[in-house]
């Protein structure tokens, strides 16, 4: 996986799986990026008030469809929702350097000794350990953390690996249609797929 800056988009750009689903229509009709834009901002599709900040999310959204392929991209649009869920998942793991390194650091070794829960803590933890490793991470305020955590818990509800009780992650694997499973596993960077899927792979 090619080296990226550590992020905070997840803070006010979080999972956005309909405003996805949206523009991902609206390049299947074969619309222009420029009209894509045009219409997020006419009807108001992202329930925005703010016209820099609908530009924002749809940047933000364009990028993580970029890192689709043709198949999984038209596969978004036409699969089951918690499959479609998991495909937008893929994509943010490619685009979001630290919320893959949270998800393989602390998630994924959750799901491969079995334990099922993630406190708070334990993700304030994964924080403090990238903070003395990374300069970038150390300049960040407590707040804009406390928020990235909260957005990090709040991503893996919205793609229903994880419900929340009392502020503890309860997690759960991801349900994929099987042929989609497959695809991922045979073509796709077997680091982010076992992510995904909650298994170590080969």
């Amino acid at each position: 996986m090619a080296a990226k800056k550590y992020l905070t988009t997840l803070n006010t750009r979080s999972f956005l799986y309909e405003e996805t689903k949206q523009v991902a229509s609206l390049l299947h009709q074969g619309k222009r990026h420029d009209e894509i834009a045009e219409i997020i901002w006419e009807k108001n599709l992202f329930q925005l008030t703010s016209e820099d900040r609908a530009n924002r999310f749809y940047s933000e959204i364009q990028k993580r469809l970029e890192e689709l392929d043709i198949y999984l991209f038209n596969q978004f649009l036409a699969t089951d929702i918690p499959t479609s869920k998991a495909i937008l998942f893929y994509a943010l793991l490619k685009k979001d350097q630290l919320f893959y390194e949270w998800m393989r650091e602390v998630v994924w070794v959750k799901f491969l000794v079995l334990d099922w829960q993630i406190s708070r803590e334990e993700t304030e933890a994964f924080f403090e350990l990238k903070a003395m490793q990374n300069k970038t991470v150390a300049s960040w305020t407590p707040e804009t953390k406390s928020l990235l955590i909260d957005s990090y818990h709040r991503v893996l509800h919205e793609v229903d690996m994880a419900n929340v009780v009392d502020d503890v992650l309860q997690l759960q694997r991801l349900a994929i249609n099987e042929d989609i499973r497959t695809y991922l596993i045979e073509r796709k960077e077997i680091e982010i797929v076992e992510v995904m899927l909650g298994e170590l792979i080969g």
